[in-house]
Formats: C-alpha cells, sequence, structure tokens
C-alpha cells in the first residue's frame, strides 16, 4: 500500500515536473520569437535608415548643381548690372550659393533657390518619414576641371537618427556636383562692352580653319565669336575676376569687332583674340588676308588659328 502511495507521489511529481518545462520552454520561445520579431524590425529600420542616406547625399549633389548653375548664372547678371568683376569669386560664390545674396544684392535666380534651402526640403520630407536630419555646411570650393565645365564641392556634416531610437548616423561628407559652362555669357564681353554686347559659350564646331589659303571657316568662327579650348588664354572663373593669366583649362574666342562697331562700342586696335582685345597685353599684330580691316591676329596666335601664311 505504501509502495503504492510512494508510485503515486513520483508520478505526479514527474508530471508537474513536466508540464513546467513544458511552460517554460512555452514562454522562452515566445521571448524569443518577440526577441526575434523585435530584432528584425531594428534590422529592417537600419536598412531603411542606410538607403535613406545614400539617397539624401545623391539629392545633395543634385541641389548643389542646381544651386550652383543658378548662382553662376546670377554672377553674371550682377557683373552686367555693376559693369565690374567679381572681386572676390570664393567669398561671393559662398554667400550666393548659401545665403542669396553677393556684394549686398539679392538675385532674383536665387529666390528660395539656395543649397540651403534645398538642404532644409530634404530636412522637411526626412520628418515626416521619421527621421531627424541635420546639416552643417563647413566649407564650398569653385573650381575649373577642364575648359568646359566648373566643379562645385562642399564639406557637409550630416546628422540622421530615427525617432524611434532605433539607429543614428553622424558622418562627414565631400558633396561634388559638375557645371557645365557651355551656355552662359562671357565676362570678358560684358565689362569690356559696358553690357552692349554679349558673348555665349559655345566650344566652335571648326576643326580646320584655313584651307588652302581660303578663310571661310575661319572668318565663321570670327563672326560667331565662337570658343576653343587654350592653355594660353584665362578659364571662365578667371573671366569672372577679370583675371588674363594663362591657365592650362583656359578658353578664348575671337571677337566680332564689327559687331560692337554696330552697337557702339568704341573700336580698338588689337588682336581680336578675346582676352588680349579687352586686356592690357602688348602684342605685334597681323593683318589676314581675304578678311575685314578690323581683323588682326597676334604673333603668338598666327599658327594657332593656321594664319601663318597668310599674313599680310
Amino acid at each position: 500500500m505504501t509502495m503504492k502511495k510512494n508510485k503515486k507521489g513520483i508520478f505526479f511529481t514527474m508530471a508537474a515536473i513536466a508540464l513546467a518545462l513544458v511552460l517554460l520552454l512555452s514562454l522562452q520561445t515566445q521571448n524569443t520569437r518577440e526577441f526575434q520579431d523585435q530584432a528584425d524590425v531594428v534590422s529592417v529600420r537600419i536598412l531603411a535608415m542606410n538607403s535613406f542616406v545614400k539617397d539624401v547625399e545623391q539629392d545633395l549633389s543634385k541641389g548643389l548643381g542646381i544651386a550652383g548653375f543658378r548662382a553662376i548664372a546670377s554672377i553674371n547678371e550682377i557683373i552686367a548690372l555693376n559693369g565690374t568683376y567679381i572681386a572676390s569669386l570664393d567669398t561671393g560664390f559662398s554667400e550666393l550659393l548659401l545665403q542669396g545674396t553677393i556684394e549686398g544684392q539679392q538675385p532674383s535666380l536665387m529666390q528660395y533657390s539656395t543649397f540651403t534651402d534645398w538642404a532644409d526640403k530634404i530636412e522637411t520630407q526626412a520628418n515626416k518619414l521619421g527621421i531627424n536630419v541635420n546639416f552643417t555646411i563647413i566649407s564650398v570650393q569653385l573650381n575649373q576641371t577642364n575648359p568646359w565645365e566648373v566643379e562645385i564641392r562642399a564639406i557637409i556634416n550630416i546628422t540622421l537618427n530615427d525617432t524611434k531610437g532605433t539607429s543614428s548616423w553622424k558622418r562627414q561628407r565631400t558633396i561634388m556636383a559638375p557645371v557645365k559652362i557651355i551656355g552662359f555669357e562671357d565676362p570678358l564681353y560684358l565689362v569690356g562692352t559696358s553690357g552692349k554686347v554679349t558673348n555665349t559659350v559655345i566650344p566652335s564646331p571648326i576643326i580646320q580653319f584655313v584651307i588652302n589659303g581660303d578663310v571661310t571657316n575661319l572668318l565663321e568662327h570670327a563672326n560667331a565669336s565662337y570658343y576653343r579650348a587654350s592653355a594660353s588664354a584665362p578659364n571662365y572663373l578667371q573671366r569672372m575676376q577679370g583675371l588674363f593669366a594663362n591657365s592650362s583649362n583656359g578658353i578664348e574666342s575671337l571677337v566680332n569687332v564689327g559687331e560692337l562697331d554696330d552697337q557702339g562700342v568704341s573700336i580698338k586696335d588689337r588682336s581680336i583674340v578675346d582676352y588680349i582685345y579687352f586686356g592690357t597685353k602688348t602684342t605685334v599684330n597681323y593683318r589676314i588676308n581675304n578678311t575685314p580691316s578690323w581683323f588682326k591676329i597676334d604673333q603668338g596666335h598666327l599658327l594657332f588659328y593656321e594664319v601663318e601664311n597668310i599674313t599680310i
């Protein structure tokens, strides 16, 4: 009788232990599942944030390019309005890009179109997604990278954090945006003619200027004041500052003096290479056969324009 009771006691004890183990395993499985679910949510959020960071950098580059394009056009507007070159391009461009003003003036092109405005829009959109974004612009640079293109480079501190506290980023990035100068007005003409004659930067379609003494192509190039890449000429950024030194990324055109005369601009007896014509450099100049009387090329450019054998 005692043995039967002991057996029953052992049975109930084992059953209780088994039940406890089942409950324990059940709770552990549930906790593990909840932890895994939470981990999955965090993982997805982190991946989403990482993707957002990449999109932000692309958007900043796009915004930098758009704002930079408008800033360059605005500088030309100021040059034409004042009749003078930009005294400090680096400072002026940075102010214009970030604040929309330059030399106490606010060009209409920059209204609500600064790089700062663009960054603010990204911050607003990020907030709608539950992401806090903060941009701190450390510096802005404008460089001539080739004869037909400038590059805007901005160093920016980017801070992002998820409003749910799952993740955060803090990093410094260099954002770059190329801007083509093709289609912009040449500051040398704006200042040199007091705004009476403007000239747009368009690369010349002419490859060969003189063919067996025929100057038809050369005249077409000069009449349209097309541009050529030239290492002896100033680049576009130098032109905005009235600097006439040579650059490896320089460009030059031939001044259509006949057009200047038609617009009432005083004519100079100088080489029609633009940075020489509008500058002060003294050169030895030559008349060219079968061209107008004002068509003179300096000695240093005779070979460049293929006229070394048809001078007068």
